[in-house]
Protein backbone atom coordinates (compact mmCIF):
# COMPACT_ATOMS: atom_id res chain seq x y z
CA UNK A 1 0.00 0.00 0.00
CA UNK A 2 1.06 3.68 0.43
CA UNK A 3 2.52 3.18 3.81
CA UNK A 4 5.24 0.77 1.78
CA UNK A 5 5.62 3.13 -0.74
CA UNK A 6 6.54 6.10 1.69
CA UNK A 7 8.91 3.46 3.77
CA UNK A 8 11.13 2.47 0.58
CA UNK A 9 11.49 6.42 -0.49
CA UNK A 10 12.85 6.85 2.72
CA UNK A 11 15.12 3.64 2.65
CA UNK A 12 16.39 5.28 -1.06
CA UNK A 13 16.69 9.34 0.07
CA UNK A 14 18.87 7.30 3.15
CA UNK A 15 21.99 6.63 2.87
CA UNK A 16 22.91 3.20 2.84
CA UNK A 17 25.28 3.29 5.61
CA UNK A 18 23.05 4.99 8.56
CA UNK A 19 20.91 1.96 9.05
CA UNK A 20 23.48 -0.04 11.36
CA UNK A 21 26.45 0.59 13.50
CA UNK A 22 27.96 -1.76 10.58
CA UNK A 23 28.05 -0.04 7.21
CA UNK A 24 30.04 -2.44 5.53
CA UNK A 25 28.11 -5.13 6.64
CA UNK A 26 25.15 -3.66 5.18
CA UNK A 27 26.04 -2.54 2.16
CA UNK A 28 27.42 -5.96 1.33
CA UNK A 29 23.92 -7.31 1.99
CA UNK A 30 22.57 -4.95 -0.48
CA UNK A 31 24.90 -5.79 -3.15
CA UNK A 32 24.49 -9.10 -2.47
CA UNK A 33 20.47 -9.44 -2.47
CA UNK A 34 20.47 -7.08 -5.53
CA UNK A 35 22.52 -9.88 -7.04
CA UNK A 36 20.06 -12.19 -6.18
CA UNK A 37 17.09 -9.89 -7.07
CA UNK A 38 15.25 -12.44 -10.13
CA UNK A 39 15.73 -15.68 -8.29
CA UNK A 40 12.81 -17.97 -7.17
CA UNK A 41 11.81 -18.58 -3.70
CA UNK A 42 13.51 -17.02 -0.63
CA UNK A 43 17.22 -17.10 -2.64
CA UNK A 44 15.93 -13.50 -3.80
CA UNK A 45 15.19 -12.03 0.00
CA UNK A 46 17.05 -14.31 2.72
CA UNK A 47 20.39 -13.80 3.33
CA UNK A 48 22.12 -16.96 3.90
CA UNK A 49 20.33 -18.47 1.04
CA UNK A 50 20.88 -15.86 -1.26
CA UNK A 51 24.58 -15.45 -0.77
CA UNK A 52 25.06 -19.25 -1.68
CA UNK A 53 23.08 -19.05 -5.02
CA UNK A 54 24.16 -15.87 -6.00
CA UNK A 55 27.90 -17.52 -5.64
CA UNK A 56 27.08 -20.26 -7.57
CA UNK A 57 25.36 -17.91 -10.02
CA UNK A 58 28.50 -16.15 -10.79
CA UNK A 59 30.39 -19.61 -10.87
CA UNK A 60 27.97 -20.50 -13.74
CA UNK A 61 28.25 -16.92 -15.68
CA UNK A 62 32.13 -16.97 -15.39
CA UNK A 63 32.47 -20.72 -16.86
CA UNK A 64 29.18 -20.30 -19.51
CA UNK A 65 31.23 -17.10 -21.38
CA UNK A 66 33.60 -19.76 -22.06
CA UNK A 67 31.32 -22.29 -23.10
CA UNK A 68 29.33 -19.95 -24.95
CA UNK A 69 32.63 -19.74 -27.32
CA UNK A 70 32.68 -23.23 -27.85
CA UNK A 71 29.27 -23.38 -28.79
CA UNK A 72 29.38 -21.15 -30.97
CA UNK A 73 32.38 -22.30 -32.42
CA UNK A 74 30.86 -25.73 -32.87
CA UNK A 75 27.69 -24.02 -34.98
CA UNK A 76 30.02 -21.71 -36.73
CA UNK A 77 31.58 -25.34 -38.18
CA UNK A 78 28.60 -27.19 -38.80
CA UNK A 79 27.39 -23.95 -40.92
CA UNK A 80 30.19 -23.95 -42.54
CA UNK A 81 30.73 -27.36 -43.57
CA UNK A 82 26.89 -27.16 -44.37
CA UNK A 83 27.19 -24.58 -46.96
CA UNK A 84 30.41 -25.91 -48.30
CA UNK A 85 29.15 -29.47 -48.88
CA UNK A 86 26.23 -28.05 -50.86
CA UNK A 87 28.69 -26.78 -53.54
CA UNK A 88 30.66 -30.46 -53.18
CA UNK A 89 33.62 -29.21 -51.66
CA UNK A 90 34.44 -29.99 -47.87
CA UNK A 91 34.55 -28.02 -45.17
CA UNK A 92 38.30 -28.83 -44.19
CA UNK A 93 39.43 -27.67 -48.06
CA UNK A 94 37.82 -24.70 -47.92
CA UNK A 95 39.41 -23.73 -44.70
CA UNK A 96 42.92 -25.45 -45.91
CA UNK A 97 42.58 -23.20 -48.87
CA UNK A 98 41.67 -20.11 -47.19
CA UNK A 99 44.64 -20.20 -44.75
CA UNK A 100 47.21 -22.55 -46.58
CA UNK A 101 50.15 -23.92 -44.99
CA UNK A 102 53.50 -21.21 -44.46
CA UNK A 103 56.43 -23.85 -44.85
Amino acid sequence: GGRDREREREKERRAPWTATGRPEASMRKEKILRLAKGFRGRAKNCFRIAINRVEKALQYQYSDRRRKKREFRRLWIQQINAATRQHGVSGKALVSSLFPKVF
